[in-house]
């Protein structure tokens, strides 16, 4: 290989003996653990840069401090590494840096939910550990080199035999929950010169960078694209007295940083719950001491809930603890009988947490639980406020729902599954640039779906992942992607790099064209939308079942449209030209076979009495209805309380229709669900309006981009926001004040209404010319960008 990495000089090391390794054949069926550390004396301060992956995923101490985890997630073609400075962990003297490694058995050799994560790529190496690095004095000197496969370089591994594992059904997509016995782990393995455990030497593997014939090796290197997940050490903000639990309760008081020790006696059993006050991500730290033979079992909810037959949940207020249990995925440790602390490798995603401790003859002491948070570390810049009451909630249940979905990659849900999916990660990124400048986890989705294209031309729904799985209409969603990307960046770099793999999708589609002019028969999953009456065919459109489908056809025509501006961007305009035809053609094809005069309305396939909100929407997205049709079928639309509605899911292009036919007015009713939901004591928002699954999804902030686009205005007015346009949607609201983040910096506006019309005011980025429109028509020019006070006759 060609790359050259931070790791060159280094060596993989495998935890399996020499006569266990190479030679042997098949598939690995179980997780496996093992602990590798390396102990060096520094005579006097120094620093270290320390690049380290693993196989498939570690989390790094140094000197018995927690420093992150890793690698962040790949793909067979791309391994990633992480790079940190370690400097301020080390000290004169005995240095110990410790890293636990899990390798999850490859995908096909157990059942869903035994292995790892879906999102984790694994094969059947086993545990594995590459590190470099040199501790340097002040004027240079080496003090220590940490490079992994040098002789005598230190690095010893220990196999666990303490930790075993388990399956949660309905969180399968997660892997398995741990089962740990706190008496067979390694003592101080991890902070200690002598710790603890049967230690030996590791065997030598591959090297880090070079094969020669052109050979890709088990593990590609690559220097992790994006920033390190943050880590930040928090308490529970209350306890929680369950009526439904037969355990006698533990109570921690409200401030349980502060609180003492539980002492729970001997053949007893104990729990609490413990609320965080939020629904967040985190690794839960448990610390006790004594009580050898007991049980700790640490169960991880989103809310308090009951479940249907069909396994889904029933929930009502999130915190009713009256009426409904905890139910949920758990961890269980077996203290040692000393001093312990527990922490699962993976973080676990929870509102609330039950500790259930069942003694056996010795007492137990439990010290008040803590957990380190997690997440990618978004600095969002964006705010929005008003006089309304209930603007500043859903700005802030947005914020939070976004940032717990968003880690190493883009997430659906943190608590089911933490899986990337393409429709999803859109919405998400559009909702990123509203809240932040920051396009980077932006760009590694783009390129995640990119090398997730399969042979026939169609990407991944999700990716990475270990199981492969197909969702045709979220490969055009990818290419929305990348519009997006322009327009936030103004980067045609990106446009060009993946030109090929648009040109690949597209082609795909054409493929699928029928007897009607219109692509059918899509196969795979045709999903489009969570929507009740479609819940048999798990949100896949009834048309479908007996051919085309509107919807199908008209994102795809959108798509063209889209696809054709990146070509002209591309300077390929004779593609441009093709895409624009392929576009039009299936626009009149649906209008000849699925517009219904009689209702006025497209339906949702040929001779199919099913209306939608989704076909009506996406054909004034598509061009289909423009002008003033697209605004007579937006009202006709609107007048009918008999069509399937756009959940969640689509809300954001449901919005964008009505924009575009000057109705952004009618979307003030559309704020009800968000609003409702605020009664149920959410702290981020759900799924789904029927299911609720999960209380945590990222297409649901949608407030953040239409506070920040819409009712504050801020838009871009060419790529790159080399320009900007502040055009106010005020809907009945009295005022709006807020910021929005910007690639060129910071703009703020504010709004409000007054006896002589509306005030408009705010300030923007010096010398990034600035256009504001004011409701009542008119437009003001500031050239250089700056301060502005202007007066709007209209009081809209």
């Amino acid at each position: 290989m060609d790359v050259v990495t931070k790791l060159t000089d280094a060596y993989w090391l495998s935890a399996r003996d020499p006569e266990y390794g190479p030679e042997r054949t098949g598939p690995v069926s179980n997780n496996e653990v093992a602990y590798f550390r390396c102990a060096f004396a520094l005579s006097e301060p120094a620093a270290l840069l320390l690049s380290v992956s693993a196989h498939s995923r570690y989390r790094l101490w140094v000197n018995g401090e927690a420093v992150l985890s890793g690698p962040c997630k790949g793909d067979r073609w791309r391994h990633y590494y992480e790079t940190v400075d370690v400097s301020r962990y080390l000290t004169v003297g005995d240095n110990v840096i410790a890293v636990k490694v899990v390798a999850y058995g490859p995908y096909e050799s157990q059942p869903p939910g035994w292995g790892g994560p879906f999102s984790v790529t694994a094969n059947a190496a086993g545990p594995c550990l590459i590190a470099s690095g040199k501790c340097l004095a002040v004027d240079g000197r080496v003090l220590a080199d940490v490079a992994t496969g040098k002789p005598g370089d230190g690095w010893l591994v220990c196999n666990d035999e303490a930790v075993g594992w388990e399956a949660y059904g309905p969180t399968h997509f997660m892997g398995a929950m741990e089962r740990v016995d706190g008496t067979k782990l390694p003592r101080d393995w991890n902070r200690a010169v002598r710790p603890g455990g049967d230690w030996r030497a590791p065997h030598r593997r591959w090297q880090a960078d070079g094969r020669p014939y052109g050979i890709i090796p088990p593990f590609p290197l690559s220097e992790r694209p994006i920033p390190l997940l943050y880590e930040i050490e928090r308490s529970f903000v209350r306890d929680i007295v369950s009526a439904r639990s037969d355990a006698e309760p533990i109570s921690f008081g409200p401030d349980g940083r502060a609180a003492q020790p539980a002492e729970i006696p001997p053949r007893s059993r104990r729990a609490v719950i413990l609320d965080a006050g939020e629904l967040t991500t985190g690794y839960m730290r448990v610390d006790v001491e004594g009580g050898r033979g007991s049980r700790v079992r640490i169960l991880y909810a989103e809310s308090f809930s009951s479940r249907r037959e069909d396994g889904f949940p029933v929930k009502g207020k999130r915190d009713d603890a009256e009426r409904f249990d905890l139910i949920g995925q758990e961890d269980v440790y077996l203290p040692s009988g000393g001093r312990d602390t527990y922490e699962p490798f993976w973080f676990r995603t929870f509102r609330f947490v039950r500790i259930e401790v069942e003694t056996g003859e010795e007492p137990l002491l439990l010290h008040p639980p803590l957990y380190r948070e997690t997440g990618y570390p978004l600095e969002a810049t964006s705010a929005a406020d008003s006089s309304a009451s209930w603007i500043k909630p859903l700005w802030e249940v947005s914020l939070r729902t976004l940032q717990r979905c968003m880690h190493e990659t883009y997430e659906d849900c943190p608590y089911y599954e933490q899986l990337q999916y393409a429709m999803d990660t859109r919405l998400q990124i559009l909702f990123t640039y509203s809240a932040s400048a920051d396009t980077r986890l932006a760009l590694r989705a783009i390129d995640d779906y990119a090398a997730s294209l399969l042979p026939e031309g169609i990407l991944q729904a999700r990716f990475p992942c270990e199981e492969s799985q197909v969702i045709p209409t979220f490969s055009l969603h990818w290419i929305l992607m990348i519009d997006d990307y322009y327009w936030q960046t103004g980067d045609t770099g990106v446009i060009r790099r993946y030109r090929s793999t648009i040109d690949a999708v597209l082609d795909w589609f054409d493929r699928k064209i029928g007897p009607s002019g219109l692509v059918e028969r899509l196969g795979y999953w045709e999903f489009i939308d969570w929507v009740e009456e479609w819940e048999a065919l798990n949100g896949a459109p009834t048309a479908t079942l007996s051919g085309p489908s509107a919807i199908h056809n008209l994102v795809y025509a959108y798509t063209l449209r889209t696809a054709a501006g990146l070509s002209r961007l591309a300077a390929r305009e004779e593609t441009a030209c093709e895409y624009e035809k392929r576009a039009a053609d299936i626009l009149a094809a649906v209008h000849a076979h699925c517009w219904s005069e009689a209702e006025g309305l497209y339906r949702e396939g040929p001779g199919l009495a099913q209306f939608s909100q989704h076909a009506q929407v996406w054909a004034v997205l598509a061009g289909l209805a423009e002008g003033e049709q697209g605004r007579l079928l937006m009202e006709r639309m609107l007048e009918r309380d008999d069509l399937l509605r756009c959940s969640y899911a689509m809300s954001y292009y449901l919005f964008r229709a009505l924009e575009k036919c000057g109705l952004y007015h009618e979307t003030e009713r559309l704020w009800e669900p968000w609003k409702e939901l605020l009664t149920l004591n959410l702290t981020t928002w759900p799924e789904d309006p029927f299911m609720q699954r999960s209380d945590c999804h990222g297409w649901g902030a949608l407030p953040l981009y239409e506070f920040t686009r819409c009712l504050l205005g801020v838009h871009a007015d060419l790529p790159g926001w080399k320009a900007i346009r502040i055009a106010p949607n005020c809907l009945s609201l009295d005022d709006m004040e807020g910021q929005a983040a910007t690639p060129s910096g910071t703009v703020r506006v504010g709004w409000s209404r007054e006896a002589s019309g509306l005030a408009v005011f705010g300030e923007s980025p010096e010398g990034i010319p600035l256009r504001v429109v004011l409701p009542d028509g008119s437009t003001h020019s500031f050239p250089d960008g700056g301060r502005f006070n202007l007066l709007s006759e209209a009081r809209n």
